[in-house]
């Protein structure tokens, strides 16, 4: 009886240190396959017995202190679909083996002040002195003189990505909270807007898509660990 108790008490550990176990593991293999300083936060979803055959339901990993080829995120995080691991071929190897690799979708975000920054990197004509998010949109607020006085400026335009690049199209043109017509303001839209690229991403990671939300912007795009 004693020894069927201490099977029944080992089978269960074994099942609770299943989860954290293959989640260290695969933050070790992330760690090297995306180049990171420190391993990331893996949130592995599943039942312990469906990971001891491989069966991941997926998760959710979060890259502290990653760097999108000069865009300085709040949080960069992957979450996982479902995939599968080759246990026995794992154990064998030392390091992860997929049966099915990974896919996901890259969520970064970014602050209000660090769009203000790329903003006022990019746009040369005109110093940048502000950018606003707003749901849907952005506010980019600058200065132009005429006569000798400085007029406020406030340029709305819609914030995008695509092939791995930061996008901002001016639209609509406010000179001292008066609509400016898109044919006075013909030089000011075309000055302000600007493509950023985004480059130094590993093989696999995307940047094809931006939400603009209240004071946040998100950036999107597919993971595919198997490249």
């Amino acid at each position: 009886m004693a020894v069927l108790v201490l099977g029944v008490v080992l089978v269960a550990v074994a099942y609770l240190l299943v989860p954290t176990l293959f989640e260290t593991i695969v933050a070790r293999d992330l760690q090297g396959r995306l180049g990171l300083d420190s391993a990331p936060e893996v949130d592995l979803r599943g039942s312990p017995g469906e990971m001891l055959t491989g069966d991941f339901e997926g998760g959710r990993v979060v890259l502290p202190g990653y760097d999108l080829g000069g865009v300085r995120p709040d949080e960069v995080a992957i979450d996982l679909s479902p995939f599968d691991v080759d246990v026995l071929g794992s154990a064998a190897a030392g390091e992860v083996v997929f049966r099915q690799a990974p896919i996901g979708t890259l969520l970064a975000t970014i602050s209000e002040a660090e769009v203000g920054r790329i903003a006022a990197s990019e746009v040369v004509d005109f110093p940048v002195q502000g950018v606003e998010l707003e749901s849907g949109f952005a506010l980019a607020y600058t200065e132009f003189y005429a006569l000798g006085q400085s007029v406020p400026v406030a340029v709305e335009g819609g914030v995008s990505a695509g092939d791995n690049a930061l996008i901002f199209e001016p639209s609509n043109v406010e000179a001292a909270g008066v609509p400016v017509p898109n044919g006075l303001a013909g030089e000011l839209l075309g000055g302000l807007g600007f493509v950023y690229p985004i480059g130094g991403l590993p093989p696999g990671i995307r940047i094809n898509g931006a939400e603009v939300e209240q004071d946040l912007l998100i950036l999107t795009g597919p993971v595919d660990l198997s490249l």
